[in-house]
């Protein structure tokens, strides 16, 4: 299982950062910036069960609405569309936000 930090960015180029996690998902961050420290504490940490690869759901609705212009040749715009292969494909095709988790695949 995974853990998606709300409400945080990766550090910058020479920069780094400390991170508390604790069990109920408060965060605390304490980072280095050049000459400078700062604390956040308004940070949430969200468990992420195993899974496959995560992509952008509106994206992907999109990509259904505009299906007219689906970027594969499978789909001409001239007859309906009631393929499964079609679907299949346009979510093939959907961009992934994060990667699968390879413990999930068995790898």
């Amino acid at each position: 299982m995974g853990v998606y930090i709300k409400g945080m960015e990766m550090p910058k180029e020479g920069s780094w950062v400390t991170l508390r996690v604790f069990p109920d998902g408060k965060c605390f961050l304490y980072s280095w910036c050049g000459n400078d420290f700062d604390f956040m504490e308004h940070l949430t940490a969200v468990p992420v069960p195993p899974h496959g690869r995560l992509g952008d759901l509106d994206r992907l609705e999109q990509m259904f609405v505009d299906i007219g212009n689906a970027p594969y040749s499978g789909f001409d715009g001239t007859e309906p569309f009631y393929s499964a292969e079609d679907a299949a494909q346009i979510i093939r095709l959907a961009p992934t936000v994060i990667p699968a988790d390879l413990a999930e695949e068995g790898e």
